[in-house]
C-alpha cells in the first residue's frame, strides 16, 4: 500500500496500512527491505521493498511451509511473533519465533528475498523476540526476551554469540538488570554499533497504550548498558486522546545521505475512541543524533501527517514480482487449502471449501483473510453460479471468538437463504431471512469507525441489509489479542461434508475493495 504525501517536503502516516506489527528493517544499497509480523496467518512474516521508507511493496513472504515453523516439519499451529532482518555479503537472514508450545526461536535465510527461504535452522525454545546482530570482527551475537514472571518484572533481555551454520549458542547473559530502563517488561531487542558505542534499543511497558522504546549504550558488546537521559526515546503513552497510540517496537536505520530514520509499530483510534480495529500498523518517524544519543520525532511522538521532512528517493527498482493472492495482501488461517489458485490476477477467486474458522478441528479453514485497512472502507462481491448445497459468504473477521459472518446458502431444491451470525466472546445470534429464487448474488460489508453493516442483493434488488454492528465488539481490546478486522471470502463446507470430498469450490467474482472517504467518490484500494 502505498504512503500518501501531505505535501512537498511532508508525508503521511502511517506508512504501511493495515495490521504490520513488530517492523524491522534492512538497507541494502538503496533497498530498504521490511519483515512484520503474520501470528497465526499465513504466508508468514511479510517482506516489503521500499526505495524511499514510504512506499512499500510486498515482494515475497519469508514463511510458506511447515520446515520452516515446525521442529517435526509437519503441518501445525503457527503463531510467528516479532522478526528481525538482518543482510550481510548478499545473505539475508531472518530470526522469528513460532510461540507455540514446543517451537521456539529460529533462523531462515536467502539470497533473493522475492523467492524461497530456507528450512529452520532452530536455536532455542525459550523466551522470544530473538534478534541478530553481526559485530565488526565478523562475530555474530542473538539477543532476546525471557519470560520469568517474578516481582522484579517479566524477564531480562538475554544475549548469546551464536554460530548461524550450526545455531550453536555460546553462554546466554542476562544483559538488562534488574529488567527494563523505564519500566519492568523489556522485550523486541535490536543491537547496532555507532561511533565506538554499541546501542541496545528495546520495547518496553507491554504493548498497550504504555507501550514505548528506549536506548541504552555501552563500550562492551556485553554491557553494562547506560541508559539515555531522554528515556523512552518514543512513545504516546502520555497522549490520552491521540489518534495514534501504542508507539514503540521501533528499529533504526540510516538512509544513503546520511539522514537517520525509525520505523514503528503504533495503532490508529477513531475519534478518541479507546478501541482499534485496524491492528497495529507500522510508522515512520525521523532521527537526530546529539551528544551520542538519537532524538526520534518530535520529541519522541509522532502524527498522521508529518510536515517539514521527507526521506530521499531511491532510484526505481525494476523487481519483477508474481501476481498473487499473496502480493496483493490476501492471507489463509493457517495452511491453505489444496487446490486454491493463489496466482489469480483478476478480481475473480476460486475457493476450495473448507472448515468455518469460527470453529476448531482438522483441516484448512474455508477462509481468505484482506486486512481492513481503513476505517471507511467497503469489500463486494459476486457469487458466480452458486450450487446446491453450497455456503459461501463474506465476513469481518477479527480471531474466531469475534467476527460478523454473512453467508448464502442453496438447498437441494434451490431455496436461497442468507444468515447473519454474530460471534462475540461466547455470545452469538443468527438472523435468517428467504433470498429470491432469481437474480445474481452479490454481498457485501461496509466498515465504519462504529459498524459494520452487510448487505444481500439478487440480481440490482437489495434484499436485505443487516446494520448497525457495533466495531467495537470487534476490537483488540474486546478480543485481548493483537488482532485486526479482515475482511474475508467464506467457502464452508456444507453439514456432513468432508473436506475436499468432492472436490467443491465456491467461485468469487468481481471481487473489490474501495475506500468510502465520507464526501468522497469511492475509490477503489490497490491489492
Amino acid at each position: 500500500m502505498n504512503a500518501h504525501t501531505s505535501s512537498d517536503t511532508g508525508y503521511r502516516n502511517p506508512v504501511v496500512r493495515g495490521v504490520s506489527p513488530d517492523p524491522s528493517v534492512v538497507r541494502v544499497g538503496d533497498d530498504y527491505y521490511l519483515a512484520n509480523s503474520t501470528f497465526d496467518l499465513m504466508p508468514g512474516v511479510t517482506i516489503r521493498h521500499s526505495t524511499d521508507l514510504l512506499n512499500w511493496r510486498t515482494i515475497g513472504h519469508a514463511i510458506t511451509r511447515p520446515e520452516q515453523y515446525r521442529r517435526d516439519s509437519q503441518d501445525g499451529p503457527v503463531v510467528l511473533f516479532a522478526p528481525t532482518l538482518r543482510h550481510h555479503d548478499g545473505v539475508f537472514y531472518l530470526a522469528c519465533t513460532n510461540a507455540v508450545r514446543g517451537q521456539g526461536n529460529f533462523i531462515v535465510r536467502t539470497t533473493d528475498p522475492t523467492g524461497e527461504w530456507s528450512d529452520a535452522l532452530w536455536i532455542d525454545d525459550e523466551g522470544f523476540d530473538p534478534s541478530l546482530f553481526r559485530d565488526h570482527d565478523g562475530i555474530w551475537y542473538y539477543t532476546r526476551r525471557t519470560l520469568q514472571f517474578g516481582p522484579e518484572g517479566l524477564g531480562p533481555l538475554v544475549q548469546a554469540t551464536i554460530d548461524l551454520e550450526t545455531g550453536q549458542l555460546g553462554p546466554l547473559r542476562e544483559i538488562t538488570a534488574p529488567h527494563g530502563f523505564s519500566s519492568n517488561d523489556i522485550e523486541g531487542p535490536h543491537l547496532f554499533t555507532r561511533d565506538g558505542w554499541y546501542y541496545l534499543c528495546s520495547a518496553e511497558g507491554g504493548s498497550w497504550k504504555g507501550h514505548m522504546q528506549t536506548i541504552a549504550r555501552s563500550r562492551s558488546v556485553w554491557g553494562p548498558f547506560e541508559p539515555a537521559p531522554h528515556n523512552p526515546i518514543l512513545t504516546h503513552r502520555h497522549r490520552v486522546a491521540h489518534p495514534i497510540q501504542t508507539l514503540g517496537h521501533a528499529e533504526l536505520v540510516d538512509a544513503p545521505d546520511g539522514s537517520a530514520w525509525a520505523l514503528a509499530l503504533g495503532t490508529r483510534h477513531p475519534r478518541m475512541a479507546q478501541h482499534h480495529a485496524l491492528g497495529r500498523e507500522t510508522f515512520l518517524l525521523p532521527v537526530r543524533w546529539e551528544n551520542g544519543w538519537p532524538y526520534v520525532g518530535d520529541g519522541g511522538t509522532t502524527e498522521l501527517h508529518v510536515e517539514g521532512t521527507r526521506p530521499p528517493s531511491g532510484p526505481a527498482a525494476a523487481r519483477e514480482v508474481p501476481d498473487t493472492l499473496w502480493s496483493r495482501g490476501w492471507k489463509t488461517i493457517g495452511a491453505p487449502a489444496a487446490g486454491l489458485d493463489a496466482a489469480a490476477t483478476d478480481a475473480r477467486i476460486e475457493m476450495p471449501v473448507g472448515r468455518d474458522p469460527r470453529t476448531s478441528g482438522p483441516g484448512p479453514v474455508g477462509a481468505l483473510l484482506l486486512p481492513q485497512t481503513e476505517y471507511d472502507q467497503r469489500l463486494s462481491v459476486t457469487l458466480a453460479d452458486l450450487q446446491p448445497g453450497s455456503i459461501a459468504g463474506v465476513a469481518a473477521y477479527a480471531d474466531r471468538q469475534h467476527c460478523y459472518a454473512l453467508t448464502v446458502a442453496v438447498d437441494a431444491t434451490g431455496d436461497r437463504t442468507a444468515s447473519l451470525s454474530r460471534t462475540v466472546d461466547d455470545f452469538n445470534t443468527l438472523e435468517t431471512v428467504l433470498l429470491p429464487s432469481e437474480g445474481v448474488l452479490t454481498l457485501s460489508v461496509d466498515a465504519h469507525e462504529t459498524s459494520y453493516t452487510f448487505v444481500v442483493r439478487a440480481g440490482h434488488q437489495k434484499s436485505h441489509e443487516f446494520a448497525g454492528l457495533g466495531a467495537r465488539l470487534l476490537s483488540a481490546e474486546t478480543a485481548q489479542w493483537f488482532t485486526n478486522v479482515s475482511f474475508a471470502l467464506l467457502a464452508l463446507e456444507a453439514p456432513k461434508q468432508e473436506t475436499g470430498e468432492r472436490g467443491v469450490t465456491i467461485t468469487f467474482a468481481d471481487v473489490t475493495v474501495v475506500d468510502l472517504e465520507p464526501g468522497r467518490p469511492a475509490s477503489p484500494v490497490p491489492f
